[in-house]
Formats: C-alpha cells, structure tokens, sequence
C-alpha cells in the first residue's frame, strides 16, 4: 500500500521514528514486527518508500509490546493470541488476577484448544491419556 504526495493525507500518518517516540519501541523491531506480522501492522508507504503509520498500527503496536514485553509471549504466541482475540476465544484477565480466576482461564482455553485439533479431553482409557478423535 502506498500513500501518494497528498500532504493532507500524510498529516495523519506517523514516520517510524515518531512512532519510537510514541511507543518506546525501536526502529528496528519495529521493522521486524512490520514483517512478523504483515497481515495484522498495515503500514503504508510513500511514494519514496519510506513507512507511514496511522494512528490504528500504533495502537496495535502498542498492542504487540504488551503481549510480548510484559506478557512475555514469543512472536508465535503473540500471534496465537491476537488469532483467539479475533475469533473472541481469549477471555479478559481479570482485574483482581485472582489465582483461581486465572486458574480457571487457563483451563478454559486449554480446552478450547484441544477442541479445534480434535483431542476428546475426556479421559477414554486406564492410562489416563486424553485420546485424539471423534469422542
């Protein structure tokens, strides 16, 4: 995606470097988010080829510091989870992080996972191994 010479156009974009400024994250990783995660980070380009962010990609990567510098989260399971935020499969944590509330968040989504790959987590035989197929 490109943006052309309209400079009214260009006013609500962002270059990278204030988007560093803004974020607190640096132009490198940024760059390296940019890639990673193409299909989430819309980055527009100039006509020169330099990237332009609106103020939405700033937010999200707002969004990716959090998931990944305090929630601690790999680049894959940073986009594991913006998935189950999309599908609205990740519940919010609660605000009180309350360890049974967390407990049984954590549970919830483990079952949900093993329901979409196809693993009945009800245990079927003596070894006590959740067995994979129709139920």
């Amino acid at each position: 995606m490109s943006v052309g010479d309209n400079p009214s156009t260009d006013r609500a974009l962002y270059s990278i470097s204030q988007v560093n400024a803004l974020t607190g994250v640096s132009t490198p990783t940024i760059r390296k988010w940019e890639t990673a995660f193409r299909d989430y980070l819309a980055v527009v380009r100039t006509s020169g080829g330099q990237r332009r962010f609106n103020q939405e990609a700033v937010e999200k990567i707002e969004t990716l510091k959090r998931l990944i510098y305090e929630d601690g989260l790999s680049l894959e399971g940073a986009r594991r989870r913006l998935e189950d935020l999309e599908m609205g499969d990740a519940p919010e944590i609660p605000a009180d992080n309350s360890f049974e509330k967390l407990s049984e968040m954590v549970t919830e989504l483990l079952l949900r996972k093993l329901f979409r790959e196809g693993i009945n987590p009800s245990v079927n035989n003596l070894d006590g191994v959740p067995q994979r197929g129709d139920g």
